[in-house]
């Protein structure tokens, strides 16, 4: 009995674990089938074409798709769903912007965010979903008005006990950041006594303050904590939260005045409740875990598995065993 109640509690376990995995990796599979919420805006809304000048009209003519850069690792706003789809907040709105002009977007995804910037400036991207302003940024892009603003966090190794940080407090400290992202750019700006430490991408930063190579990272909360999840890193604390002064809009290259109208036009059709149906709909998704982490889930699932297969099998030859010997038992009873 002793075996059979260690095997009925593995079980248990076994089945809590599996809930807790799914819960963490396919949180989709528990979820109720959330609407379409850009399909559902976009039954109320009709193409701007007809609102176009002619300037606009010649202009879209000449220019049948138009190149757009994204950040890949910007969770909630800009990624890439396990088919390689352009998702997010950003990616959302390119949905509505194509649909209301039927404009064609050709997606360009690189490797980090720096390059993404370097191509706009050679003029190979012709515009940005998701992107905030700065003054540097400002020399070479036109911003529409933003749709949705993220704070920022500040986070250091969980050896650093304090608590309330501001950049004020960072002053001679070594601040990890994403090279050319809005808090390197609003950093360097605004206080020049801290050290920059740039980083090809938010995990990279992360892991530079978990190495010791910077005191601190900044970045926004969202995207921070979507890393902690995904990279599993959870060697860091939050300390403190910046506003962003700026929040996050579509963005076109200055010379080009004709697609910055026809966008702007368009972003102006999409009401304020609309625009906080697409932001919530991804700010109250749950996220699912990084490889990493599904990785390790596997290990140990199938790992006790094993063992409990291994348990149960003992368990019935131990009650075969027994029943044996009972009618062996029985046997000599009988012949005696």
């Amino acid at each position: 009995m002793r075996v059979l109640g260690t095997v009925i509690l593995g079980l248990i376990i076994l089945c809590v674990e599996v809930y807790l995995g799914v819960q963490s990796f396919y949180p989709q599979a528990l979820q109720q089938e959330q609407a379409d919420v850009v399909q559902s805006i976009l039954e109320n809304k009709k193409t701007i074409v007809d609102e176009l000048s002619e300037q606009e009209l010649a202009w879209l003519a000449q220019n049948k798709v138009i190149q757009v850069g994204v950040d890949a690792n910007f969770y909630p706003l800009e990624t890439f769903n396990e088919r390689g789809q352009y998702t997010g907040i950003g990616g959302d709105y390119l949905r509505l912007l194509s649909s209301m002009t039927g404009m064609d977007f050709a997606v360009q995804r690189q490797q980090d965010w720096a390059t993404v910037e370097e191509l706009a400036q050679l003029k190979r991207i012709d515009l940005f979903m998701a992107l905030a302003k700065t003054e540097r940024r400002e020399e070479y892009l036109s911003f529409a008005e933003p749709y949705v603003n993220l704070p920022g966090m500040i986070m250091v190794p969980r050896t650093n006990t304090a608590s309330n940080l501001t950049l004020d407090d960072l002053k001679g400290k070594k601040l990890a950041v994403v090279k050319n992202y809005y808090w390197d750019d609003y950093v360097a700006a605004n206080y020049p006594d801290i050290v920059l430490v740039p980083a090809r991408d938010t995990i990279s930063a992360m892991q530079m303050v978990t190495n010791g190579e910077a005191d601190a990272v900044i970045d926004y909360e969202f995207n921070l904590n979507e890393k902690i999840q995904v990279a599993g890193i959870y060697q860091l604390h939050t300390v403190g939260q910046i506003p962003s002064e700026f929040g996050h809009s579509v963005a076109v290259r200055t010379d080009l005045p004709e697609l910055f109208s026809i966008m702007d036009k368009a972003l102006a059709q999409i009401t304020p409740e609309e625009r906080k149906s697409i932001a919530d709909s991804w700010l109250n998704k749950a996220k699912p875990a990084g490889n990493e982490r599904r990785l390790q889930w596997y290990f140990f699932f199938f790992t006790q598995a094993v063992l409990l297969i291994l348990l149960l099998i003992s368990f019935v030859k131990s009650l075969a065993r027994k029943a044996a010997i009972a009618k062996a038992k029985e046997i000599r009873a009988h012949m005696a």
